[in-house]
């Protein structure tokens, strides 16, 4: 039969022009980066020649480096098979399935201009969907996830060079805002990447110019009794100026460096309790946000006995914050060292309680002592809301189960009177105080919550101030 020019893109370059060993992945058996390029190439020739368009799509699987870490890198070699064999056989892209590298895969395929193109996005996401089906790996169960950055020719560039590079840049973008999600080229989102890249160099300087800092937002019993402070970590940049945490700390995690900078906050925010016991404020727990690089960093529970008996703070005064988000990936070596924690007098806290990964196995195996409620419920529970009914049901449910339970984000006072009469333990919000800097924190703080509360505390205030 005579190959038309539609076959002819369906097959890889000639061993004759490209050596085999550059064809072929050695490990996937997927083609490899080389015959990549040199197919998207020909795609693009054809696509020009019959006015068609090429979708590209770069894959590449989220967070892989901890299945690497975890689980070793012979089952995560097996992973990618795995992976691998699933995209060279998914319907439309499989003779078009390549690896370029690491855990990043390549697929393309041509594309017309209207019926098609508008059936692109859904076929982008019955990929990921694909990708992200459950995996059996030496008889474990896995669940990966994926971020994806597209591209297309020609809007999006002529060449396979500009292709892979735009479509390297949509991906970074979707890396940017947190993973697990499609991102396509657009000129505009230029600028977002060339921040990320200027924040994540500044960022390996950040610890050794100061240029981080802790803020410390009271938090209150029902009594009107300050219980602590919870540690948030902030960053100036020397040219843009405060960065959300929400923007660098996942690039600190990206890189690694936040198993370095989470040790600096632990032993700031220890030094920081022994300065406010010498003013007075004695008796406080401090909360800490810990990331799972931290959990997982060998000897983390020894570095952190080392902070404690370095900075004389005693066991029970330090609460350390983990999220449900975090216990997906968790694994019996996580849990392990969260029990090691507890046992040390250590608390243990499930923060953003209920924002959509909650499940009562969490509760029922986790070593906690504390839930936060997210702020996202605590909003609308002054309205006749699902929220009203959920966060009393949620307050009634964990007391029951022993835990002690924290409202996150407070704003007004029903939402306060609505908390207490729920027997909320504690309570953390801007009706109460907001974020603030060490040389803040002191008495006025009890003066402050006396308002609130309505609690008698002249005698504590004349303590403090002695």
């Amino acid at each position: 039969m005579k190959e038309t020019e539609c076959d002819a893109a369906d097959n890889f370059p000639r061993t004759g022009t490209v050596p085999l060993a550059e064809v072929v992945d050695a490990l996937t058996g997927l083609p490899g980066r080389k015959a990549a390029f040199a197919m998207l190439a020909r795609a693009a020739m054809l696509a020009k020649r019959t006015g068609k368009n090429v979708l590209a799509a770069l894959v590449d699987v989220d967070r892989f480096y901890i299945i690497n870490e975890t689980r070793g890198t012979a089952f995560g070699d097996e992973t990618l098979r795995q992976i691998a064999r699933r995209l060279g056989m998914l319907e439309p892209w499989s003779n078009h399935a390549h690896r370029l590298g690491g855990n990043t895969f390549l697929l393309f395929r041509l594309v017309g201009h209207e019926t098609e193109m508008r059936e692109a996005d859904a076929m982008i996401r019955e990929l990921k969907h694909a990708v992200e089906d459950v995996l059996t790996v030496r008889g474990q169960s896995l669940y990966p996830f994926c971020s994806i950055g597209v591209s297309r020719y020609p809007c999006d560039g002529d060449t396979a060079e500009l292709i892979v590079r735009h479509a390297d840049t949509a991906l970074r973008q979707a890396k940017a805002a947190g993973g697990n999600r499609i991102a396509s080229y657009a000129e505009d989102g230029m600028a977002h990447v060339h921040r990320t890249e200027e924040l994540r160099s500044a960022l390996r300087h950040a610890l050794s110019a100061n240029a981080l800092s802790l803020r410390y937002q009271p938090l209150y019993e029902s009594s009107g009794a300050l219980r602590g402070f919870e540690a948030l970590l902030r960053w100036r940049h020397p040219k843009l100026g405060d960065i959300s945490p929400a923007e660098f700390v996942p690039l600190a995690e990206q890189s690694g460096q936040i198993v370095e900078i989470g040790e600096w906050v632990l032993g700031e925010a220890c030094r920081m309790l022994n300065r406010a016991e010498a003013k007075g404020l004695r008796q406080l727990v401090m909360s800490v946000n810990l990331s799972p690089l931290q959990l997982r960093a060998p000897g983390f529970v020894e570095s952190l006995q080392h902070i404690l008996d370095r900075t004389g703070t005693r066991p029970e005064s330090l609460e350390l914050e983990i999220t449900e988000s975090m216990m997906i990936d968790a694994d019996d070596s996580m849990n392990t060292v969260l029990y090691r924690l507890r046992g040390m007098g250590i608390r243990i806290a499930l923060d953003d309680f209920g924002v959509g990964y909650a499940s009562l196995t969490y509760l029922r195996k986790l070593p906690l002592h504390t839930l936060k409620l997210d702020r996202s419920f605590i909003r609308h529970i002054g309205e006749q809301s699902a929220e009203h009914v959920i966060v009393r049901a949620m307050i009634s449910l964990v007391h029951q189960l022993g835990f002690e339970v924290v409202a996150e984000g407070v704003e007004t006072e029903d939402q306060f009177r609505l908390l207490r009469e729920w027997g909320c333990n504690f309570y953390q919000g801007y009706l109460l105080a907001g974020p603030l800097e060490e040389e803040a924190v002191g008495a006025h703080l009890l003066k402050h919550a006396c308002r609130v509360f309505r609690a008698p505390c002249d005698e504590r205030v004349a303590v403090l101030q002695h």
